[in-house]
C-alpha cells in the first residue's frame, strides 16, 4: 500500500520522535502531521516523544507556540509513524514497547540502517544520503504534490539547519531543498535565530568535567578523546572537537540500570579512514551495554542498562581496530 493510501486511510495516527527530540526530529514529525492533514482533514494525528530537547523548545516556542507534543499516547492509534529514528530502543523506555505491528509502521529516517528494522516497519523512507529527515520531507511532500506553506517550510528549514551545521555538512541537493522551502516563505534569518541559544549552567558545568575527566588516545595520527559524565554527553563531544579532538566519546551512567554514549568526529577523520562512528563503533556497542547503537557516520549514541567501563574501553578498541585495518588495505593495495 503506497504512502498516500496509508495516510488517508487511517484516522487515528500516532507520529513518534526519538527521546530527546532534537530539532529535526520535532520540525519534522509537525510537518508530516500537516501532510497528513492535507491528505485526511477529519483525522486526528498525535504527536509524541520520550522528553523534547530544550533546543526544540525553543524552536516550539517561537514557531508552534500552541503545539502539543504528548510524554506517551493519549489515545489509541490506528497508523504508527517513526520520524528521525529507526531503532525501537532510541525511542526511549517510556514509548519503545509501541511498534509491534511492521504492516502499520512507517519509518522515515536519513540515519545508517538498523539492521532490526524490517521487523520494525514494513513501510520505509530511508535515505543515508540526506543531510536531515527534514530534508526527506521536503521529498514526501513533492512526491505527494502537497504544497508546503510557510509555516510548515519554517520548520523544514530549522531542522536542516540544524543537523547540517548551519549547512556545514552539505551538497547541491541539500542546498536545493532548502531553496525550495526559501521560494515557499521560509524566513532563513530567523530559522537561524530560533537556534541560537546559550548553553545553561548545567551544561556548561558538564562540558568542563568533560574536559577535565578527558583521556587521550592517539590512534596514527589521530587524536580520539574519551571522558564520562552523567549529563550532556552530546553537547561535551561536540566540546571535545572543538579543543581539537579528531574522535570523542563519552560516556555515563547517571542511574542504575542506565548507559548511554555519544560520539562525534571531524569530516577530515571520516574522509580519510571511512571509519563510521554509527556502523563500526555505536552497534556493536550497543550490543554490548545490553541496548541498541547506531547514528551517522560523524555522529552516533548507544543507549543500554549494562557494562558501562567494558565499553568505554571497547569503544577506542574499535576504533584502533578500524583505524588499522584502512591502513592495511591501502598498504596491501598499493603493493
Amino acid at each position: 500500500m503506497s504512502l498516500e493510501h496509508l495516510l488517508k486511510d487511517s484516522k487515528t495516527p500516532l507520529i513518534l520522535g526519538h527521546q530527546n527530540a532534537d530539532p529535526d526530529a520535532i520540525c519534522s514529525m509537525i510537518a508530516f502531521a500537516r501532510l497528513y492533514k492535507s491528505l485526511n482533514p477529519d483525522g486526528a494525528p498525535q504527536l509524541a516523544a520520550d522528553d523534547v530537547s530544550r533546543l526544540s523548545n525553543q524552536v516550539l516556542k517561537i514557531f508552534e507556540p500552541e503545539m502539543k507534543v504528548s510524554r506517551a499516547p493519549e489515545s489509541d492509534h490506528d497508523l504508527l509513524i517513526l520520524l528521525d529514528t529507526n531503532s525501537r530502543f532510541q525511542l526511549g523506555n517510556a514509548l519503545q514497547h509501541i511498534p509491534e505491528n511492521p504492516s502499520k509502521t512507517i519509518v522515515i529516517d536519513h540515519h545508517e540502517r538498523n539492521p532490526e528494522i524490517d521487523l520494525i516497519a514494513d513501510h520505509q523512507i530511508l535515505h543515508e544520503d540526506k543531510s536531515s529527515t527534514c530534508e526527506i520531507m521536503v521529498k514526501v511532500f513533492s512526491d505527494l504534490g502537497v504544497p508546503i506553506d510557510a509555516s510548515t517550510a519554517n520548520l523544514l528549514l530549522t531542522g536542516m539547519i540544524f543537523d547540517t551545521r548551519r549547512f556545514f555538512y552539505t551538497g547541491l541537493e541539500t542546498l536545493s531543498a532548502a531553496m525550495k522551502l526559501i521560494e515557499a516563505g521560509a524566513d532563513y534569518e530567523k530559522c537561524v535565530r530560533s537556534l541560537l541559544i546559550k548553553p545553561d549552567r548545567s551544561e556548561r558545568i558538564a562540558r568542563l568535567k568533560a574536559a577535565a575527566r578527558v583521556k587521550v588516545h592517539l590512534i596514527g595520527d589521530w587524536i580520539v578523546a574519551t571522558s564520562k559524565i552523567n549529563a550532556f554527553e552530546a553537547s561535551s563531544c561536540r566540546g571535545l572537537i572543538e579543543l581539537g579532538a579528531d574522535v570523542a566519546i563519552v560516556g555515563g551512567s547517571p542511574s542504575k540500570d542506565v548507559v548511554r554514549f555519544s560520539s562525534r568526529s571531524t569530516r577530515e577523520f571520516f574522509e580519510k579512514t571511512r571509519v563510521s562512528l554509527g556502523s563500526d563503533v555505536m552497534e556493536p556497542l550497543g550490543q554490548l551495554i545490553e541496548g541498541e547503537g547506531g547514528g551517522h557516520a560523524n555522529a552516533a549514541g548507544a543507549n543500554g542498562k549494562a557494562n558501562f567501563e567494558k565499553a568505554m574501553v571497547r569503544s577506542v578498541e574499535l576504533i584502533r581496530k578500524a583505524v588499522e585495518e584502512k591502513n592495511s588495505s591501502e598498504e596491501g593495495s598499493s603493493t
